[in-house]
């Protein structure tokens, strides 16, 4: 289903005082079901000053764009017109009641910035990403596709990629506002697409051969599939095809009216290896490093930037206006901070322009102007442009002016180095109003903290909301992997070390426990109530500090957990050769003392704490032996299924439910008395390389705990 909403058009209030209702609607087709479910998708025409506390439904009505990560050099989300006046975005905003999404394109007159935006209302369903994992073409995690729309060179028309039907077309509409016409459908998904030199020409790519690939696959599942490295048990019992798939290419015509005239199918598409241009690649030495550096080629010669600062750089661009080469990294302890630097070929040393605690994400050139998405600690994701020969930062556009309803937060900016030399920072969130002798509780949020303050990693702790309920809550970074770090240092690895010793894990825990240290002198916490969260790399964390401290006294996580039996050999026979050329202490039977540092199920009856899982259903496959070994070890846990989920869960209501749980599961922990450990949790317990693998816990440690 197709919705237009001109420029201007009037409209009606919706009851709620914040939002409006197309009043007049015309497009391809209408569904004034779907205008009415999505009326809070027009951005508020007037919003007050700071009136209340966050809630989970102030962040699950979040505008958002572009992809989930802060990376520079990811798709925007949006797009600048030719001319520089207009600027598009396609903007998805969740839908917990009806489990859907609200989607648009909102076009903005960038000369009238009091001017509403033409509003072309797209349909219910999200595009999500898939990428290719240890050769598994295809594979799902549940993020959203960062759709960018396209601006035809005359800028008449926008084409853009949406789902309909459970397949990513390609569609186009006038800037203007009008009719929606498809170009592309079934069956195949559009990955990707570009306009010729004119307006009447879009070429566009599909994942055919891929889907063609599964098609003849599954004829295998008449016979029964054999068991091997095309097989991934967290995300699906029916195996992936293997290797890389060229993308089929076709070329169209289209009338004045935007109709297809002719589709040719197209053979490879030509590189124009003259052109200058700029990337950024990683350096091959010294192994293990991973440092990526600025390159650029002008006329024939290519030019990798040795200057220090062209190093963890994220995006390059070559800007033909400046003859020069544009560049977004980071920088600052433990990379907190984004620098904008400019830099001339065989000139001089790049220039630092612009630097920010912000974290950028999705950079286009448009002229002399790098404009981008910016998220800072206090605010969700919105536009920016930099004036490229003074850095100066000029805001575009703000998708979420209700936000500005929503009462500041206070946030202090932690920076800290562990024991092994690693720097790591982090963002404390406490309630606006503290009583003077009151000690709070704190929950850890995890593992990376750049950006506006919501859920996360995964998104499914509220920090805001959880602030405003009482709670100091600390967002951390996790600091960088330990062998990356030795080898940018030019120190020797062990691999044993690394990986048999989980000294990498080790790490990441002292810095944990360094940060909550930093907190303690901010704010006074209450040591008896530490909870930590964490999904993926942030629940490795928490489980291990479960078994190597007694810090925490709740633990909700979003993954589970690291069973060496389930670890080592449930998940697929791809995964299980990784471990192995990694050096993962594998086969895990001869390796019981280094597992014994990892695994929650072999250190059950030490745990000194309650534990909640939310799990997606795929993945609660790797919890199962953990949550029956902790179970009956006489642990409180419990642990919440998703259905049709995957590693980021996807879905509204699972995402409003998730919130909720978690919010009322800590209101819940910090009225009752907190699981008994064998001795009193105290600042002791922070002192690094200092707190102990807890002991057995006392026969009553279970009282009080069962939420009776």
């Amino acid at each position: 289903m197709f919705l237009v909403l001109a420029s201007g058009a009037a409209a009606e209030p919706d009851g709620q005082g914040s939002s409006a209702r197309p009043a007049a609607i015309a497009g391809h087709a209408t569904d004034l079901g779907l205008a009415h479910r999505c009326d809070r998708l027009a951005l508020a025409s007037k919003v007050l000053a700071a009136t209340h506390p966050a809630t989970p439904a102030d962040l699950l009505s979040l505008r958002d764009f572009g992809g989930s990560n802060l990376d520079a050099a990811a798709p925007p989300g949006f797009a600048i017109s030719p001319d520089g006046t207009h600027l598009a975005v396609q903007v998805r905003q969740a839908a917990p009641t009806s489990n859907t999404y609200c989607q648009a394109l909102l076009v903005f007159d960038l000369d009238r910035p009091e001017a509403r935006p033409v509003t072309i209302t797209l349909g219910p369903q999200l595009a999500r990403d898939t990428f290719t994992m240890y050769g598994m073409a295809g594979f799902p995690m549940g993020n959203p596709r960062p759709l960018t729309p396209a601006w035809s060179p005359d800028g008449r028309w926008l084409a853009f990629i949406q789902r309909v039907e459970d397949y990513d077309g390609l569609f186009l509409v006038p800037a203007a506002g009008g009719a929606v016409v498809p170009l592309a459908r079934p069956p195949a998904d559009v990955t990707d697409f570009s306009w010729a030199d004119d307006a009447t020409t879009l070429d566009y790519e599909t994942n055919a051969p891929r889907l063609d690939a599964e098609r003849r696959q599954a004829q295998e599942g008449r016979d029964g599939y054999r068991y091997d490295d095309r097989f991934w048990m967290l995300a699906t019992t029916t195996p992936f095809v293997r290797g890389s798939f060229e993308a089929a290419r076709v070329r169209l015509t289209l009338n004045r009216t935007g109709a297809v005239r002719t589709a040719i199918p197209m053979v490879n598409a030509a590189v124009n290896a003259g052109a200058n241009r700029a990337w950024v690649s990683l350096d091959s030495q010294p192994a293990g490093a991973f440092r990526t550096r600025v390159h650029a080629r002008v006329g024939s010669a290519e030019t990798p930037c040795r200057f220090q600062t062209c190093e963890a750089a994220e995006a390059a661009w070559w800007s033909a206006p400046l003859q020069s080469v544009v560049f977004v990294r980071r920088e600052g302890h433990a990379s907190s901070r984004t620098a904008l630097y400019t830099w001339r070929p065989g000139r001089q040393a790049p220039r630092r322009i612009a630097a920010t605690d912000d974290a950028l994400s999705g950079c286009t050139l448009a002229g002399e102007r790098l404009v981008c998405g910016r998220e800072r600690s206090a605010f969700p994701r919105d536009i920016i442009s930099f004036d490229l020969q003074t850095g100066h930062g000029t805001p575009l556009v703000d998708l979420n002016p209700e936000w500005n309803a929503v009462a500041p937060a206070r946030i202090t900016r932690l920076r800290w180095t562990n024991r092994f030399g690693l720097p790591a920072f982090g963002d404390l969130v406490v309630p606006q109003r503290v009583a003077v002798e009151a000690r709070l509780p704190l929950v850890v949020v995890q593992y990376e903290t750049r950006g506006f303050l919501r859920g996360g990693t995964g998104d499914e702790y509220p920090i805001r909301a959880m602030a405003d309920a009482g709670f100091a809550v600390l967002s951390i970074n996790r600091p960088m992997d330990l062998g990356v770090w030795l080898a940018r240092s030019g120190r020797p690895a062990s691999q044993q070390d690394l990986m048999a010793n989980w000294a990498d894990r080790a790490s990441v825990h002292d810095s944990l426990l360094e940060a909550i240290r930093q907190a303690a002198a901010v704010v006074p916490l209450d040591m008896s109530r530490i909870a930590v969260t964490g999904l993926s790399d942030g629940a490795s964390t928490a489980t291990y500090a479960l078994i190597h401290s007694r810090v925490f006294s709740l633990a909700l996580l979003s993954t589970c957990c690291e069973d060496p039996a389930v670890t080592t050999t449930a998940i697929g026979p791809a995964y299980e050769e990784m471990q192995r050329m990694n050096g993962y202490p594998v086969p895990w039977e001869r390796h019981r003392d280094s597992w014994h540092e990892m695994s929650l199920a072999m250190n059950a009856e030490h745990i000194c704490a309650e534990i909640q899982i939310q799990a997606a259903d795929r993945e609660a496959r790797m919890a199962l032996a953990t949550v029956a070994a902790v179970r009956n070890a006489g642990v409180r846990i419990e642990m919440y299924l998703y259905p049709d989920e995957y590693h980021v869960k996807w879905q509204p209501a699972h995402r409003a439910a998730i919130y909720r749980r978690n919010l009322n599961a800590l209101v819940a922990w910090r009225s009752r008395p907190p699981v008994a450990c064998p001795s009193q949790r105290t600042t002791a317990d922070l002192t690094p390389n200092a707190a102990p693998r807890p002991r057995s816990r006392p026969a009553a440690a279970d009282a009080g705990t069962d939420g009776t």
